[in-house]
């Protein structure tokens, strides 16, 4: 049994149902938890529950840093952040078209981008001018949608599929003031498609105009391993690249930003390095030397260790 499934069955009660269960505005004591979400994503949510992040069993999977380590963490990932938000705003930065659209993805599995989604989103739900959606789009492996409670909720590739579901409609709050979730979906061979439509690309844009400061986090499923996380990044102003340090091979890096477009702005992020490194994720390239970076790595030069 993985750390994933084993955290999941320690946490559910008998019935096998658990998290998405209290109402919008209490908390289990009865008392209000998400009253102050209106200020900064006041949308017109159609379902009233939230959804109850339980941090402990997301430690126990590995997607959060244990506590010894989580000032660390935190603080890089305000470092991380940093220029992703000032490139989506254009903020004392240049402004990048579609920018507050994020997809977080890597060549392989392993490599450590649901980790860095959802503490990517996390930190970004700090920020007091700005909210966060979070999207599970791993379809193959809703890793999200699992530990989030969310298996069989519509999703992403239902509203896709049918037109009278409203995408904003299905976004669920959560617990952690100014962060919501959006499923992925029943899945479907149709997936790319889906993804790849007109629709798509405008329930997404709606997603950030209907909410003044809001992000889109995308976790995509690895590039080299489904088209549908090629489909995700074509919508994406900023495109996150995960790589897991001495450990991803060169080949499989290249290969990947091979298979992005090279006019987007893409960031890499270096996971689990020595811990004579003092980091759990640096940030490598933006703009002008994210160019350099993907040039490099398409000619097969060294760009990592």
């Amino acid at each position: 049994m993985s750390k994933i499934q084993d955290a999941l069955t320690k946490i559910q009660d008998s019935t096998g149902r658990w998290r998405v269960e209290k109402r919008l505005g209490q908390s289990q004591t009865g008392s209000p938890i998400v009253a102050q979400m209106g200020a900064r994503d006041a949308d017109d949510y159609g379902d009233s529950r939230i959804v109850c992040i339980d941090q402990k069993a997301l430690r126990n999977a590995g997607l959060i840093a244990p506590e010894y380590h989580q000032e660390l963490l935190t603080n890089q990932y305000r470092d991380i952040k940093r220029p992703l938000i000032a490139h989506a705003f254009g903020r004392r930065a240049t402004h990048i078209e579609s920018g507050r659209i994020i997809v977080v993805c890597s060549a392989l599995s392993g490599e450590g981008k649901t980790f860095t989604s959802i503490n990517l989103a996390l930190s970004m739900a700090q920020e007091r001018d700005h909210s966060v959606v979070l999207i599970d789009g791993d379809f193959s492996k809703p890793q999200i949608s699992k530990m989030f409670g969310l298996d069989g909720e519509l999703g992403l590739l239902d509203a896709m599929e049918n037109p009278e579901i409203d995408l904003r409609s299905i976004v669920l709050r959560t617990d952690v003031d100014g962060l919501c979730v959006l499923p992925a979906g029943r899945p479907r061979t149709s997936a790319t498609e889906l993804l790849s439509s007109a629709a798509m690309e405008q329930a997404v844009g709606e997603l950030t105009s209907s909410v003044p400061g809001r992000i889109v986090i995308f976790d995509s499923a690895p590039l080299l391993q489904t088209s549908e996380s090629k489909a995700l990044a074509s919508l994406a102003g900023q495109v996150v690249v995960v790589v897991r340090a001495e450990s991803t091979p060169r080949d499989a890096v290249a290969a990947a930003l091979g298979s992005l477009d090279d006019q987007k702005a893409i960031n890499f992020i270096l996971n689990n390095v020595r811990p004579g490194f003092e980091r759990y994720g640096d940030l490598y390239g933006y703009g002008e030397k994210a160019d350099e970076s993907v040039k490099a790595a398409k000619s097969e030069s060294e760009i990592f260790a």
